[in-house]
């Protein structure tokens, strides 16, 4: 997957040299980079896994790609159902592709909220693991336009963990300012609620941290990332605004921005903010979208380069990056963070299930927690540390006729997860961890 033409090279930053607040050794000689298994593409273990996803195509999504990786190998992978098979006809109405486009394991994904995880999040965490960043650092230090606001004070902890206080959502591209950003209105935006005194997961927080990367690093987000973050772990069908010839290849979601558009007009399932004002708009996309962000603040309020939504990626990429999580933060010779601050992101300062950027799981009767994220487009993944084992399960749900609900997939992941569990339990290599 190509991505955008890359302007200047930036040399890779030393990960391993500073942690924080003071330096750490360096990284090992080196570390598990993912690989692929010689097991046989019907082995048994993972038969009730295969079932469980196949059994959702048509219904739930009409496609999907599961894999699942252990210990530094991918053990299992499968593509389910089809990418694509709906289109938009001249007259704006939707109709079936008279031939469905078919899944494939390497198809790329619109995956929404992971963005927030597989980018910004791995983003935080280079610049707090090389020293460039405190997660004690405040907004109105880090970002000219919010100093002297009533966000001001917020930390990079705090947007981490979603505690800033913040809106959960508003449509930014309707409060773009002159020059097409939206960063402004996000100043002038009132909190939603005390800074620090709950929970309120906000796509708003991301936003923001996205945009601190850009002034950190002095370079846009989508480039930090792909230069200093994908490049070195080999993750290179991973990036924003894909190329035009990679567009056709990926996932389809829904029709333009009805879903959105919906949700700016109605104010549901989250209310407008009072201030400041919307703009008019007429820029609403109608077409079936495929290889463009299906997320309307990320394509129309930021351009497509979002620090919580926008980023295409595929299963295998997503779970390069879930493997050097699992290594501590290293990947070959590579370092994204020393190990002490990955583990600082896995803790859970406020709430139980919501660790620095990633959700936490517990399932009942498995004793080790799994951590990762969910997107609004019907992508997930879940990584445990200690089990040293990763599933990612990627589909297109939304991609259905405008108006159909869209599904919740929250069962059908616990069964994935049980069922991988499970699978990997029986493994003659299994670690003492196992429960």
């Amino acid at each position: 997957m190509k991505i955008r033409a890359v302007r200047t090279r930036i040399a890779p930053c030393l990960a391993w040299l500073a942690i924080c607040s003071g330096p750490v050794s360096a990284a090992p000689a080196a570390c598990p980079v993912l690989r692929a298994s010689p097991t046989r593409a019907d082995d048994p273990r993972f038969a009730p896994i295969d079932a469980a996803v196949r059994g959702g195509v048509g219904t739930l999504y009409p496609g999907a790609v599961l894999l699942v990786t252990h210990r530094g190998r991918i053990v299992h992978e499968a593509a389910f159902g089809h990418a694509q098979t709906l289109t938009t006809a001249t007259d704006g109405t939707q109709r079936p592709l008279a031939t469905p486009r078919a899944m494939r394991v390497d198809t790329p994904f619109d995956m929404a909220s992971i963005t927030k995880i597989e980018a910004t999040t791995a983003a935080i965490l280079h610049l707090v693991g090389t020293g460039r960043l405190s997660l004690d650092d405040r907004l109105g230090t880090l970002l000219r336009a919010f100093a002297g606001t009533d966000k001001a004070d917020i930390t990079i902890r705090q947007l981490l963990t979603h505690r800033a206080g913040l809106w959960e959502w508003q449509p930014t591209w309707l409060h773009r300012d002159p020059s097409g950003q939206p960063l402004a209105y996000l100043a002038a935006l009132p909190l939603r609620y005390p800074v620090g005194a709950r929970f309120a997961y906000s796509d708003l927080g991301f936003m923001l941290l996205g945009a601190v990367v850009e002034r950190v690093t002095g370079v846009p987000l989508d480039r930090y990332v792909r230069e200093q973050l994908y490049r070195p772990m080999g993750m290179t069908d991973t990036g924003f605004l894909p190329s035009p010839m990679v567009r056709p290849k990926a996932a389809a979601t829904s029709q333009g921005d009805a879903y959105q558009r919906r949700m700016a007009e109605t104010g549901k399932p989250y209310p407008a903010a009072p201030f400041p004002p919307a703009q008019p708009f007429a820029g609403y996309r109608t077409q079936m979208l495929v290889g463009e962000a299906n997320d309307a603040n990320a394509a129309l309020g930021w351009h497509g380069v979002a620090g919580h939504a926008g980023l295409f990626s595929t299963a295998t990429d997503l779970a390069r990056y879930a493997q050097a999580l699992l290594g501590g933060g290293c990947y070959g010779r590579w370092r994204l963070a020393p190990a002490r601050t990955i583990a600082a992101f896995e803790q859970t300062p406020f709430d139980a299930d919501q660790a620095l950027g990633f959700h936490k799981t517990q399932l009942a009767g498995i004793a080790a927690p799994f951590y990762g994220h969910s997107g609004f487009t019907g992508t997930w993944f879940a990584f445990s540390p200690q089990l040293d084992m990763t599933v990612v399960l990627l589909t297109n749900r939304v991609h259905r006729p405008d108006g159909e609900a869209y599904p919740a997939l929250d069962a059908l992941r616990e069964t994935v997860l049980r069922e991988a569990v499970a699978a990997l339990r029986d493994d003659r290599t299994k670690e003492k961890t196992w429960r």
